[in-house]
């Protein structure tokens, strides 16, 4: 009987133990996470890759679902379970170009040139449309479309030998009109349970081993 007491205390004891022990770690890691929130506002890096192309990068926050709600990083929609998820803000600009006249009427008074009207004017590249008209009363404009893919990666940075990998968000626009202007990224992980806590059972498991012995 003395035994099996003495086996529950200290099934109890590993349990509270293991307890405060992930509790503190858990805390230490939640502190970290703000510290690095907080950091510039979550600040990001530019990088210019081998083929001429921005890369935006910034490091991962590592939060449970609750605490990226109660820091208003997470915004929960219609989705379950929510993974990642990263907020960008970015602005177009598009630089003066010239649509090149193209079977334009063009007539001429006293040495001056006049465009004749209505004309037609339309410019395309790979990632510009833009098509609009001339007439009487103004600009027209019929089209503008700006073509761009964003690639969003979420993996790890290699530090190089020895070092911790840095978990990091990847930011990639095709189009060179397009900036990125901020940043943020919030990645949720689980809170593990006592229930399911490998570490904390197979430290229950090793004190029940050696008091049986």
């Amino acid at each position: 009987m003395n035994k099996w007491i003495i086996i529950s205390l200290a099934i109890i004891v590993a349990i509270l133990s293991f307890s405060l022990v992930g509790k503190s770690i858990e805390h230490d890691k939640y502190k970290e996470q703000i510290y690095k929130l907080n950091k510039s506002e979550q600040s990001y890096l530019e990088i210019v890759d081998e083929q001429g192309e921005m890369i935006v990068e910034q490091e991962q926050i590592l939060l449970s679902q609750s605490d990226a709600v109660n820091l208003g990083l997470l915004e929960i929609t219609r989705l379950k379970k929510v993974k990642s998820q990263v907020n960008i803000v970015t602005e177009t600009r598009v630089d003066t170009f010239i649509v090149s006249h193209v079977d334009t009427v063009i007539e001429y008074f006293k040495g001056d040139a006049y465009l004749k009207l209505p004309q037609t004017y339309n410019y395309l590249n790979e990632h510009l449309l833009f098509s609009a008209d001339i007439g009487h009363d103004g600009l027209k404009v019929n089209n503008i479309s700006i073509i761009n893919k964003s690639i969003i990666t979420i993996g790890f940075k290699n530090n190089g030998l020895f070092r911790k990998n840095t978990p990091i968000v990847e930011l990639k626009n095709s189009n060179p009109y397009v900036t990125t202007n901020g940043v943020g990224n919030v990645i949720i992980i689980e809170k593990e349970s006592l229930m399911t806590n490998h570490k904390l059972w197979g430290g229950i498991g090793l004190v029940l081993g050696l008091i049986i012995k």
